[in-house]
């Protein structure tokens, strides 16, 4: 008997992935993003103003841990960045405030999830905004390339987290920022939870503590790393961390 006759069965991180992959798809392809979406937005800081100049119900379909584009400078950005975009929240709104000329790429796991993206990009935003099906843990961009990564809720849900970091701090050019909204937990998981695939699509399954975020970011080779505006968050706790990749590195 051959090995395609019996093939191993997938991995437990296989196994995770598809199951986020298929949640999100489902999402995306049926609408059935957790009601009252853009009202949470509203609630986690995004400016009313900024939610009304998205196309119509996109604030609906936000999933983050917090408003992604606070406090960010966007002078010199060329090339942005947003890691799992998910229905394209932070994308479209990224694209409405970089400089001329400049681009964002929009990076999620889910294919349905960047249907959402490219039906809701509007045509002045076309040569702006571009959409690619990418891991975190493997991302499909090259060496130096991004001035600016945003990550909204999304590292969580990566298996390897440190392969995720370095990923981050390779595609970003020296000098380059990293901002991401996520969750942090201050008691340890219950095993079977933190061990069960199905409990990573609720974004649960793969929550850190922070000195576990700062010490990935850190090995990763980022530097000035800060946690903070710390929520809560349901059973856990939403952050801001951000970070930069040194100008000499």
């Amino acid at each position: 008997m051959s090995a395609l006759d019996n093939p191993a069965p997938p991995s437990w991180e296989e196994q995770v992935k598809v199951q986020v992959r298929r949640r999100y798809d489902r999402m995306a392809n049926e609408n059935t993003f957790r009601p009252g979406g853009a009202e949470r937005a509203a609630l986690a800081g995004y400016p009313k103003e900024k939610l009304k100049k998205l196309p119509p119900n996109v604030a609906d379909t936000y999933s983050g841990c917090g408003y992604g584009l606070a406090g960010i400078d966007f002078a010199g950005v060329s090339l942005a960045i947003d890691l799992g975009c998910g229905a394209g929240i932070d994308t479209l709104l990224l694209a409405q405030e970089l400089p001329k000329d400049a681009r964002v790429i929009g990076i999620d796991l889910a294919p349905k999830m960047l249907e959402r993206v490219n039906a809701n990009t509007l045509d002045k935003m076309a040569s702006i905004i571009s959409t690619v099906a990418g891991d975190l843990e493997r991302l499909p961009i090259g060496d130096n390339k991004a001035d600016l990564i945003l990550a909204n809720a999304s590292i969580n849900l990566t298996t390897n987290k440190q392969l995720a970091f370095s990923e981050i701090f390779r595609i970003l050019k020296p000098g380059g920022q990293f901002f991401a909204r996520d969750l942090v937990r201050t008691a340890k998981l219950d095993a079977e939870l933190a061990q069960d695939p199905g409990a990573w699509n609720t974004s649960l399954g793969g929550v850190i503590k922070e000195d576990e975020w700062v010490k990935l970011a850190m090995d990763a080779g980022l530097v000035n790393i800060s946690v903070s505006e710390h929520t809560p968050f349901g059973p856990v706790v939403a952050v801001r961390i951000e970070a930069i990749k040194a100008k000499d590195a």
